[in-house]
């Protein structure tokens, strides 16, 4: 049975979601197909213990009125349906470097009168990074929902240059204020020699405008864009695995799915990884170079997840969240060894509506190569053998040691824990190898880490986390420059600056 649309999206997580309301709302006949049972990707929730954890999505920032997520969560109308709750003002994230703590207040000048404080001597160099951070921020007008002057496909050209460390340890040789300025890599998955000034930038404003966390999870968001997207006439098809493009000539006219389903339609968006999308293409249907350009992307480093659920009323509630750097190097990616496993760690504490006081469960995580679990890749969920579930109450084990440092008696209050590595990623949220943030960015190539909506198939579009930037601010300005295909970007813009 063959089903016509518009536009079919390959995945229903936060790029896909996105894209497929603003085309709904823009009169197109629109379907999502989503491998899954249900929608969200990263988004996605689960319960351990009656405890509800995030799979990928512990926080956000630009909730607060008249930023930019508010603005577009209010113009998808799904804004009313969140349960959020802003985190610590005076300390959103807090550091320990070595044997030095430290905190990011949110707001410009909280933040700059907190490092100005424990680094008195360095005044120049905060107002420096402050200044070059901001400008930047804002002139990316796309993240700023201001109108664009010139072809937001161009806008890596016209920003993405430099590299952060290197701008870092041009203003300042304080070691100690260097590394607590880039202290926030694990939410780009930051490499010295590698990661691009604007996305550390873009990334540090975006969570220093305040922070929130979703309370009960944040696969509300999903099902709030789920639910937004059926209202508005929009068809969802679970459990269904794209798995082939079916083409006329050179363009697509329908994908078939992994229950023999077929789905036709004028144009095609995939907000997949680009190497999954690209399985789906006959090789003579599409240039081999190109093929292979977006097959061998590098992607960044994966992650070992630990959810640990307390006893009740045992673990304070934190409102912030807790990042750790024992040796002092907040660049640990680098010098990645498995050996020393944690080199660093994260811990979210998460927030619900059944106890303020305490914390229900935590999730921490640490970076980890999908190479230390490439032997299972060809095994499924919760079949992967006794060596593999070892392997991850060996990883666990190493890690309740490492909070013990800083939380003696955590066992103590530890109800249960379960653990997701890079495998769990790459099968329940769809990215390649189990990737974090997706597609690694390079500023020394950006030729090979910065990709556009369009693809060298006439009808077939990107989206997702792979498009411009990761996280939530990142994907859904790159939803927007996927729409900018099939309407006017500044008319949108102006449409969700007015509601």
């Amino acid at each position: 049975m063959s089903k016509t649309y518009d536009i079919v999206i390959i995945g229903s997580g936060l790029g896909g979601l996105i894209t497929g309301n603003i085309l709904c709302k823009k009169g197109f006949k629109v379907a999502i197909i989503e491998k899954n049972a249900y929608p969200g990707g990263c988004l996605q929730s689960f319960e351990k213990d009656g405890v509800t954890f995030d799979t990928g999505i512990h926080y956000v920032g630009g909730l607060k009125k008249e930023q930019v997520l508010h603005k577009l969560f209010c113009y998808l109308n799904i804004f009313r349906d969140l349960n959020i709750r802003e985190m610590d003002v005076d300390g959103f994230d807090r550091f320990l470097i070595g044997k030095n703590e430290y905190a990011y207040p949110a707001g410009y000048l909280k933040f700059q009168e907190k490092l100005e404080s424990i680094f008195p001597k360095e005044k120049k160099a905060i107002v420096e990074y402050i200044h070059k951070i901001k400008d930047i921020a804002n002139s990316v007008s796309l993240y700023n929902l201001k109108r664009i002057d010139y072809d937001p496909k161009n806008f890596y050209n016209k920003f993405a240059h430099g590299n952060a460390w290197t701008f870092i340890q041009t203003i300042t040789k304080n070691t100690k204020l260097q590394h607590l300025l880039a202290a926030q890599n694990p939410l780009y998955a930051g490499r010295p020699e590698s990661t691009f000034l604007f996305v550390h930038a873009l990334i540090t404003n975006h969570y220093m405008e305040g922070a929130w966390r979703f309370v009960n999870g944040s696969r509300q968001l999903a099902d709030s864009l789920m639910n937004r997207f059926s209202e508005l006439g929009g068809d969802i098809y679970f459990s269904q695995k794209a798995v082939q493009f079916k083409f006329h000539q050179d363009y697509i006219h329908s994908i078939v799915t992994d229950r023999k389903q077929e789905f036709s339609a004028k144009k095609f968006i995939s907000a997949i990884h680009p190497y999954q999308t690209m399985e789906m293409i006959e090789p003579d249907k599409i240039r081999k170079s190109y093929r292979k350009r977006l097959q061998n992307l590098d992607n960044t480093i994966s992650t070992f997840s630990l959810y640990v659920v307390f006893k009740d009323g045992t673990f304070p509630y934190m409102n912030c969240n807790c990042y750790y750097y024992p040796n002092g190097n907040v660049w640990g990616l680098s010098y990645y060894d498995e050996k020393k496993f944690p080199q660093s760690f994260g811990i979210y504490p998460l927030a619900d509506s059944i106890d303020e006081k305490y914390t229900r469960g935590i999730s921490v995580l640490a970076f980890m190569d999908y190479k230390e679990v490439e032997k299972w890749e060809n095994t499924t969920v919760e079949m992967r053998g006794e060596k593999y579930e070892k392997f991850k109450e060996i990883k666990s084990q190493k890690i309740i040691t490492e909070m013990e440092k800083y939380f003696p008696d955590i066992r103590t209050k530890i109800r249960s824990y379960t653990s997701a590595t890079p495998l769990t990623l790459r099968d329940y949220t769809g990215t390649h190898r189990g990737a974090t943030y997706g597609i690694e960015r390079d500023y020394r190539n950006p030729n090979n880490s910065l990709l556009f909506p369009r693809t060298k198939i006439s009808n077939l579009y990107l989206t997702g986390q792979n498009l411009s930037l990761h996280g939530m601010l990142g994907v859904s300005m790159g939803a927007l420059l996927t729409c900018s295909e099939f309407m006017d970007l500044n008319e949108l813009i102006e449409e969700i600056n007015h509601g």
